[in-house]
């Protein structure tokens, strides 16, 4: 016996098929998205001038020992300037099994045959934009790296540490999707 609807039953059906389709799905995809390493944009300079065809290679390693390193590169541009899209994962069985996430970053600069640290931290979240903590939380991370200064940490005072040759530098908070 075919089961039957009615004109209401059919457009009701239809209208929660759309929902699902349009507002709750995408949030679900959104929530199964693990960000393991945020955009990142900087500018790389040499006795003040600009870096131009440094290679810039970011490195992450996410605890869970089945994952292999994730690497990508890029190269400064005639402005010195670099930029590089987020590294994301998809959660798998992660997400199922309660842990606190440690995502190992690093970013290095290779320029004259030789190669600086700008960046190495730890992520222990997986929020875009979740390497910093405090007053920085949730901001994009663009970097000023000098390859003239002095590998050092960069500590917070509300939270939040990373370590190498590139400054912060000040942006606006990243708006909320």
């Amino acid at each position: 016996m075919l089961w039957r609807l009615t004109p209401i039953e059919s457009v009701a059906i239809l209208l929660v098929i759309t929902v699902a389709g349009v507002f709750i799905i995408p949030k679900i995809l959104r929530m199964l998205k693990l960000c393991l390493f945020s955009p990142v944009k900087g500018i790389v300079v040499h006795k003040g001038q600009p870096v131009v065809g440094a290679v810039i290679e970011r490195t992450c390693k996410w605890n869970w020992k089945k994952y292999e390193p994730q690497t990508d590169q890029t190269v400064t541009d005639n402005n010195g300037e670099f930029s590089l899209p987020a590294i994301n994962s998809w959660m798998g069985m992660v997400q199922l099994v309660p842990h606190e996430p440690v995502i190992h970053q690093s970013i290095l600069i290779k320029h004259n045959e030789k190669t600086y640290g700008a960046w190495h931290s730890f992520k222990s979240e997986y929020d875009e934009f979740g390497e910093l903590n405090g007053r920085l939380a949730g901001r994009p991370i663009n970097l000023f790296c000098d390859l003239d200064v002095e590998l050092k940490n960069h500590g917070f005072e509300d939270g939040g540490e990373y370590g190498g040759i590139a400054e912060l530098r000040s942006l606006p908070e990243q708006p909320k999707s």
